[in-house]
């Protein structure tokens, strides 16, 4: 197992931990140095546990070589007939039973290998006499059948690489051999007998070296991926290949190939060696198709890294990290002990290295080297072997000669945080320790510790802020940094993280209120640090948190306010506790009015506008009326007729009257008092806008909204008379309005004295026209202008206005016109009297024909209703033809008629009943006779106005047969 040189010896020589620093009294449940005394009562990292496996008793002998994969355990034991057993571990049956002793003449075992589906075992065997030449067998299953492989005659093989991506129980699939020459072989053996069909020499890493053996061989594949990867180890050099296989590619002799003939070059790492072995371990997840790291026992030490899972990435194994094992400072030793200070095995975990010696078992961080696990075996456990581990279930296991142990490793990442702590890997440390709440807190307050001291103070107060160091102890070491921004980023955290205590949460708000408001006015503070500081304040203030403590601790807070005299964060302060009333008072005492009215823009309560805004309309009158505009309809417009009645320079007024402007044409405001304001101020300062709101209003008195009265009195007071006109007009005061809009438009006059419904009233008003148009000018021409424009007026009308010196000969034309209207109209009334005469006459001629005619009815004919004999009853005959008897027809009628005629019909019948008895009992006089007759013509015209079915019928044609249909649902029952 070793190389090293037979030198001297020491004669005081002890074993002891090899190849690192000596841990005194160092066993399997000793802590690490440092640990707690809670620490010293967890279970061990590492522990060992015999496992009794069920060898026949037959069966004398002692262990020589194990291998185990996926639960499959093979061994071998040196019986008088060197029998290979085959175990299954999980259950307790008899093993398979192989005897090898007939293979064996001249030969020794120098290993077995076991492929990952646990069916297939490879024995190499050396000779041990001259004249044999190394060879290996072949074991499927539980055989029986052993067969010699004789294509690897003369080939020792030393490393084996199963292929666990095309392996099967029945085939091992294209695999790679190592020799003790330094030949890479590939092969495929099977349970069949056909195997190995062939026997590919795919690369020579001894370049003819009769002894450079191949001491790791591991074959990769990429998962999702065609990439596969070699790894293979001589005693002095680790050897990398990688390529690209076709999907179709079932040999492995490809992956070699670019490197055969130069086109590439493998890695390759040399180092230097007092041993003539190395070991190579692959640690994955239990049944992991692709490890994830890697571990070189060489001459330096223990290498280690990761194995890369890129596709492209030129290097197999990343990561160059050692683990010093220093093999020179022996080498003066005897063979005896050199051989003890040299590990035998090794065995990888994540997180560990186990070295397996000749008398004990060694566990090493590879995070800190430093020795974690050390446990002796004693003689009569005996002689230790080997170390393996089982890649599908990820257990170790351990033999001597005489007994088989596995390893429990029990929570092997639980000082890891420690170890990167330690390192300063302060990120990894919080990932490891995320599940132990007080190695967290360590984690963080070092963190936290070393990045105060590079300077890093925000971030420190952050790190700060999750720990549970003392506030006050990180509060003095923030406090006395120029800039308080730490400490406020601190006090920040601590407060978001406080249970809802209410003292606690009221001392922190307020002593950040108190920082803040200190960086906010500080003197030396630019205009923009100032705004950024605000911002933050701002932000902090509006937090749900400290808005409930503010609210509930105003008066303190409101104190340190005014000790920092900052009358924007008072207000602001107010503003946020519904205080507005208060702002705006101050606001306005200081005349910071524009700050006024944004305040009262902030608040929702009316009664402020309506308080306020008088006083803010004598300053700000265009951005008081701005801010009552944008309220809309919230606010009630005639209560602010008080606030703007008091204004009456030119600016108060232009901007009063664009507000009530807006209420009325867009808020649609309706109220009298508004529009009567309105139209006193379009009175009194707005003339010409008056009447364009006066049409705007209308014509209708019932729709108009303002007082007609005070609107007239408010024009006349102006002498605004366009608008006087209108209003009189709408009062029907003609006269009155004619005579005004005489005195500065005739025309309007005009338009005016055409308007009155009646006549009179028109003809009035026109000759109030002519009269102030005439009279005193004795103008014909305007007299005859008139005349034409209104055909009400006569020239004799107009004669009385003139003086009585006028020439007749001016009038003469006009006279002779209006003879010719008169003479017209004589001639038109007596040819509508000639008219009236005709048709008089035509008139008396038809009553006499009427009088003379009759109609023929026989004795035979029938009601055109009941059909049976008409004349025995009272009838009804009518011009079409149709006969019906009165109460036939009658019968018929009634439901046509509406209800009002039917209650007629009824009283009329009542009426004519109750006369007809009197008649009987009384005398019958000349009275009764024509009341009587009355009622009957009534009751006829009710019922036999028409034709029943010329006339009755054809117009009720579009009202349906059955308008009851209830009614008729119950009779057809």
């Amino acid at each position: 197992m070793s190389s090293f040189d037979d030198d001297e010896s020491w004669m005081n020589y002890k074993p002891a931990a090899k190849f690192l620093p000596v841990v005194e009294g160092k066993t399997a449940d000793c802590p690490a140095p440092g640990a707690t005394d809670f620490d010293q009562l967890e279970t061990p990292i590492f522990s060992k546990r015999q496992i009794t496996l069920r060898i026949p008793p037959s069966y004398k002998g002692n262990l020589v070589h194990v291998t185990v994969n996926k639960n499959w355990l093979v061994c071998v034991l040196a019986t008088p007939q060197t029998m290979l057993l085959r175990f299954f571990l999980p259950r307790a049956l008899p093993p398979g039973e192989i005897p090898l002793e007939k293979y064996l003449a001249g030969y020794a075992i120098s290993k077995v290998f076991l492929d990952y589906t646990g069916h297939h075992t490879l024995i190499p065997i050396v000779p041990q006499t001259s004249g044999l030449s190394a060879d290996f067998l072949y074991i499927h299953g539980n055989g029986p059948k052993v067969r010699r492989v004789e294509k690897f005659k003369d080939h020792e093989i030393t490393a084996v690489a199963f292929n666990r991506y095309m392996g099967t129980e029945t085939s091992t699939g294209a695999i790679l051999l190592g020799t003790s020459r330094g030949l890479i072989f590939e092969t495929e053996l099977s349970q069949d007998g056909s195997s190995p069909l062939q026997r590919k020499q795919v690369y020579d890493l001894g370049l003819g070296r009769t002894k450079y053996p191949i001491t790791g061989l591991e074959l990769l594949r990429l998962p999702n991926t065609n990439k596969y990867m070699v790894i293979a180890t001589t005693p002095d050099r680790i050897y990398t290949f990688q390529e690209n296989l076709k999907p179709d590619d079932r040999s492995l002799q490809f992956i070699f190939a670019n490197y055969v003939n130069g086109q590439q070059m493998h890695g390759e790492e040399v180092i230097e060696t007092e041993l003539n072995y190395s070991l190579l371990q692959l640690y994955g997840e239990p049944n992991e198709k692709l490890p994830k790291q890697w571990a070189w026992l060489c001459g330096s030490g223990i290498r280690f890294g990761e194995i890369s899972t890129e596709e492209r990435a030129p290097k197999v194994l990343l990561g160059d990290n050692l683990i010093k094992l220093d093999f020179k400072q022996y080498k003066h030793l005897s063979y005896e002990e050199r051989r003890q200070n040299a590990p035998r095995a090794m065995a990888l975990t994540e997180y560990h290295a186990l070295l397996l010696y000749s008398d004990h078992i060694t566990g090493i961080c590879l995070l800190n080297e430093k020795v974690v696990y050390e446990e002796y075996f004693h003689e009569q456990m005996g002689k230790l072997l080997n170390m393996l581990r089982d890649p599908f279930t990820g257990t170790i296991y351990v033999y001597t000669d005489k007994m088989f142990f596995n390893f429990r490793i029990t929570d092997e990442q639980r000082d890891v945080w420690r170890i990167y702590l330690d390192k300063g890997q302060y990120d990894l440390a919080e990932i490891y320790a995320a599940e132990q709440p007080e190695h967290l807190d360590m984690v963080l307050v070092k963190k936290a510790d070393a990045a105060f001291e590079k300077g890093d103070y925000n971030i420190a107060a952050d790190f700060y802020a999750e720990t549970t160091k003392p506030f006050e102890e990180v509060s003095l070491k923030f406090i006395q940094l120029e800039n308080k921004r730490p400490i406020i980023r601190y006090v920040k955290k601590r407060l978001a993280m406080l249970d809802n205590d209410p003292n606690k949460i009221m001392v922190l708000v307020i002593w950040l209120v108190d920082l803040y408001l200190s960086q906010i006015n500080y003197p030396r503070r630019t205009a923009q640090e100032r705004a950024e500081w605000q911002s933050e304040f701002d932000e902090f203030m509006q937090g749900a948190r400290v808005a409930d403590c503010a609210r509930q601790n105003k008066e303190p807070i409101r104190n340190l306010l005014k000790e920092h005299a900052d009358s924007h964060n008072i207000a602001q302060f107010a503003i946020a506790n519904g205080d507005y009333e208060e702002v705006i008072e101050q606001q306005i005492s200081s005349d910071k009015f524009k700050d006024a009215l944004h305040t009262l823009t902030q608040q929702d309560n009316l009664e402020l506008y309506y308080k306020y805004c008088p006083i803010l309309m004598d300053y700000l009158p265009e951005e008081t009326i701005a801010t009552l505009m944008s309220q809309g309809r919230k606010l009630d417009v005639k209560q602010l007729i008080p606030t703007l009645v008091l204004q009456e320079s030119d600016k108060h007024i232009e901007q009063i009257i664009r507000y009530l402007e807006y209420a009325i044409y867009k808020l649609g405001e309706t109220h009298e008092a508004v529009h009567n304001y309105i139209l006193f101020l379009y009175a009194k300062y707005k003339p010409n806008k008056l009447l364009t709101y006066l049409e705007n209003e209308g014509q209708d008195l019932s729709l108009i909204h303002y007082d007609l009265n005070y609107a007239l009195i408010q024009c006349q007071q102006f002498k605004v008379n366009a608008a006087t006109v209108f209003l009189m007009c709408l009062s029907k005061m003609w006269a009155a309005a004619v005579e005004l809009a005489l005195t500065f438009d005739l025309k309007l006059a005009k338009e005016i004295a055409s308007k009155p419904a009646l006549e009179e009233d028109r003809e009035k008003m026109w000759l109030t026209i002519a009269q102030h148009e005439i009279q005193g000018t004795n103008d014909v021409k305007k007299a005859l202008d008139l005349l034409k424009e209104c055909e009400l007026l006569r020239i004799e009308d107009l004669l009385p206005f003139f003086s009585d010196f006028e020439k007749i000969d001016d009038f003469k034309e006009p006279i002779c016109e209006a003879l010719k209207d008169y003479n017209q109209k004589i001639q038109e009334l007596k040819h509508e009297m000639d008219e009236c005469d005709k048709q008089a006459e035509r008139v008396m001629k038809d009553l006499q024909n009427v009088r003379e005619r009759s109609i023929r009815i026989s004795a035979q004919e029938n009601c055109n209703l009941c059909e049976t004999f008409l004349m025995v009853k009272p009838f009804f005959i009518f011009v079409c033809g149709h006969k019906f008897h009165s109460d036939c027809l009658e019968k018929q009628i009634l439901p046509m008629l509406s209800s009002d005629q039917s209650r007629r019909l009824t009283n009329l019948r009542q009426q004519l009943d109750t006369l007809v008895t009197k008649n009987v009992l009384d005398n019958i006089t000349d009275e009764m006779i024509i009341q009587r007759a009355k009622l009957k013509t009534e009751i006829e015209e009710l019922v036999a106005a028409d034709c029943y079915y010329c006339g009755v019928m054809i117009d009720t044609i579009d009202q349906p047969f059955v308008s009851d249909w209830d009614q008729v649902n119950v009779d057809w029952e």
